[in-house]
């Protein structure tokens, strides 16, 4: 039987909704899942010429309601016929994220025009992460930068982060993401919520890497393995005139294709914000006149499946398709990382800059 879960992510301005988009995407896409993302309807509207300072905010979210419905309506009845049987609906902010806007004597009455009431919202979706605004507690890493749509000042962000909170109150399940010393901390949590919701083991936040021989013996096993799925990933880095590490990367995964931005921005010497987010075609190629020459395309396969309860991704590189990285979850529960017998390690590279993406793309080989 087909499951589909429809899952809001909101919280204030600047709180990591649109890279938790991306990663979410990515994350359960390896886990066998389909993944549709409905994106946030006021920024749809805001970038397209609709905005609350043309017509104020009462009317403005009516259009927003009007817009959230129409979209969640479509994307259910594509969960309904997409292949595979399970479906994930990501929804950047759901309709009760409007109430946070208008309060809730005016977000009542623009829902009764569309004869709804608001004790009925929360059961159109069936789990809520709020992520908690930068402006509370990371206010280095507040930036207006990566939305068009936004405007908001710290203390702007961190009311509307307190509205948002209140709006979701009632949903029974419900996960808050606070913010932590390192931004990808606070990520690896709000992917890992919904793991547990969904009663499935989540992705764990260490992990081993370890550079390993590779040969038609091998691959052929790898394909006998549970979960098994296949990737061809091509990521090209940008120029950058900041200091910060930008990358566009497009995966295919058995056809469906998916394209992403990403960028880091060191705070300090051990932490950094890389913020993703997903691109549609077109903006991928806009950004071509942007490739840094000086560097290679990261051209690679990836290969993901399960050994032991373990989940496990072998990348192998173009420039040598005799070698990879292969890279494990590190357990939660004491045991010992097994690589499966099949694969001859060469050596143990986590921690290992030089086998990091970005320096492979410089020099294109595994030094061994």
């Amino acid at each position: 039987m087909k499951s589909i879960k429809r899952i809001v992510f909101t919280g204030g301005p600047c709180s990591g909704k649109t890279t938790f988009t991306s990663r979410a995407q990515q994350v359960f896409a390896e886990r066998g899942y389909r993944v549709i993302i409905d994106h946030e309807s006021a920024t749809d509207l805001i970038s397209g010429g609709i905005s609350p300072a043309t017509m104020g905010m009462y009317e403005f979210q009516k259009y927003c309601i009007a817009l959230q419905l129409k979209k969640e309506e479509i994307c259910y009845k594509a969960a309904q016929e997409i292949e595979g049987e399970k479906v994930l609906i990501f929804i950047d902010r759901g309709i009760n994220d409007d109430m946070a806007y208008v309060g809730a004597e005016d977000f009542r009455k623009i829902l009764k025009g569309f004869d709804m009431v608001p004790e009925e919202i929360n059961d159109r979706y069936d789990m809520v992460v709020h992520l908690v605004t930068a402006a509370k507690g990371k206010e280095e890493a507040y930036t207006l930068s990566n939305n068009v749509a936004r405007y908001e000042t710290i203390d702007e962000a961190r009311y509307m982060d307190d509205m948002a909170l209140k709006a979701w109150k009632d949903h029974p399940n419900r996960a808050i993401i606070g913010n932590e010393n390192e931004f990808e901390v606070k990520m690896v949590k709000a992917i890992q919520s919904v793991f547990e919701y969904l009663g499935e083991g989540a992705p764990i936040q260490k992990f081993n890497r370890y550079l390993v021989n590779v040969d038609e013996d091998v691959l052929k096993k790898i394909k006998q393995e549970a979960g098994f799925s296949t990737s061809h990933i091509i990521q090209h880095y940008l120029r950058s005139d900041d200091g910060y590490e930008r990358r566009i990367r497009s995966r295919d995964r058995n056809g469906d294709m998916l394209y992403s931005y990403s960028e880091a921005n060191y705070l300090s010497t051990n932490e950094r914000v890389k913020v993703d987010r997903v691109l549609t075609e077109k903006q991928y190629n806009d950004f071509a006149h942007q490739i840094d020459t000086d560097l290679h395309v990261i051209d690679k396969m990836r290969y993901s499946f399960i050994d032991k309860s373990l989940f496990f991704k072998l990348e192998v590189f173009d420039f040598d398709t005799t070698k990879g990285i292969l890279t494990v979850d590190e357990p939660d529960d004491g045991r010992t990382v097994e690589v499966p017998d099949y694969f001859e390690v060469i050596r143990d590279v986590t921690g290992d800059v030089n086998y990091k993406n970005y320096y492979l793309a410089k020099s294109q080989s595994f030094n061994v």
